[in-house]
């Protein structure tokens, strides 16, 4: 159930980005933020949280937006 919600958000997000070109900025740190919550969120509902899966959710999370936010730029 709480993929499908990751999908849900980062598929709405997703399509914004693809059709609201002024916007990708924001919807690239967007879909970061929300990437890093879900996975916390994941993670603390099995109290399996610790300090290392936090910052591999940052860390990926940011590499994501970095990512969108450098192809944005050249679009």
């Amino acid at each position: 159930m709480s993929y499908a919600v990751l999908i849900l958000i980062l598929g709405g997000l997703g399509l914004a980005y693809l059709k609201l070109p002024s916007d990708r900025l924001w919807l690239a740190i967007a879909m970061g933020v929300s990437y890093f919550l879900w996975g916390i969120w994941l993670h603390y509902q099995s109290k399996s949280l610790h300090w290392s899966i936090v910052l591999e959710y940052f860390s990926l999370a940011l590499l994501g937006v970095s990512l969108l936010i450098f192809m944005g730029l050249r679009a």
